[in-house]
């Protein structure tokens, strides 16, 4: 495993900005502003014109916006979709939008949303596919509506590389648990586990649809190879509990302990901070120690997504950890 020192000195080899953090004065939402129906609409905002953005429809904890540009220093308006407090559509036209943008399902729910929506703020309203595939048009599209279309393509562009570049089989079977308790997971095709099924990990959790619980029983039938987290205390608990940490042989189980901060690598929400989870899974070995070219692939796509490079220090709280 590369030493603190080696990951320190790949950090500043990325270039004076990683030392400063790309600090910059917040800017006060232009006219045009933009609301965003629920969180992975505003984060899709953010990356492409981050001055549009009205409010959060849950606004990140301070520990997340310390790893944002202070562009992100937006208040919580609340959410038209699921996913933070609601605003009733009243709320929502004291805002004064020119633009309504929800990314994610295109399902019955968010296009009569989008319908109501319309009618009743009489602005424009864009839903835009948010499955992971489909990333690079969900780029272009977001950036002529937001018109900054050289942009937009720019994004479409790196999130085309990162796609490409996955191995399509042969990773390991996983588990992603979620919650405190971990008892809670995402079956096949959920927009949570997206990420590491395109990238050829073969997903357990069998029975059920989008997001659910299951029991220990269930977990140790399906004896995972890998349990995947974004909760950093729970995995630190699961490191010590047979249930989690050993398989049916008695050969003990990876842990992989993925940032929840500022966003999730391939969840919460699931929206563009899922490029970063495609850069790991793309990487030389996602199973063993970072080394230096996945830290500057991962400083350069948060600089990108979040208009701020991570400094060195908080580059090794970025990278995934493997408890084995």
């Amino acid at each position: 495993m590369p030493s603190r020192r080696a990951l320190l000195a790949t950090a500043l080899a990325l270039g004076p900005a990683a030392l400063a953090g790309c600090q910059r004065a917040p800017a006060p939402v232009r006219a045009g502003g933009v609301l965003a129906a629920g969180q992975p609409a505003a984060l899709l905002i953010f990356t492409l014109a981050p001055e549009r953005l009205i409010g959060w429809p849950r606004r990140p904890v301070a520990e997340a916006l310390a790893l944002l540009s202070p562009l992100a220093d937006r208040p919580e308006v609340g959410a038209l979709a699921s996913g933070g407090r609601p605003i009733d559509l009243e709320a929502a036209a004291a805002l004064a939008p020119t633009l309504a943008l929800d990314y994610g399902d295109v399902d019955a729910d968010s296009q009569g949303l989008a319908r109501r929506t319309r009618a009743a703020l009489n602005l424009p309203y864009q839903l835009i596919d948010g499955r992971l595939a489909l990333s690079p048009a969900a780029f272009r599209e977001a950036g002529r509506r937001l018109g900054v279309e050289l942009l937009g393509e720019a994004r479409a562009a790196d999130a085309e590389q990162l796609l490409a570049a996955l191995p399509r089989t042969g990773g390991p079977s996983f588990y992603l648990a979620r919650s405190g308790a971990g008892l809670e997971t995402a079956f096949p095709g959920a927009l949570a586990v997206e990420a590491l099924e395109a990238g050829g990990w073969s997903n357990v959790a069998v029975g059920g649809a989008g997001l659910g619980r299951v029991t220990a029983e269930q977990l140790a039938a399906w004896d995972p190879e890998v349990i995947v987290t974004q909760d950093a205390v729970f995995a630190a608990a699961a490191a010590d509990q047979p249930l989690w940490c050993r398989r049916r042989s008695g050969a003990r189980r990876r842990i992989i302990v993925l940032a929840s901060r500022p966003f999730g690598w391939i969840d919460g929400p699931p929206s563009v901070n899922r490029l970063i989870g495609l850069a790991w899974l793309g990487s030389r070995d996602p199973l063993g120690p970072p080394d230096p070219a996945l830290a500057a692939n991962v400083a350069g796509l948060h600089e990108r997504l979040y208009h701020r490079r991570p400094t060195p220090e908080e580059m090794l709280g970025l990278l995934p950890r493997v408890l084995a």
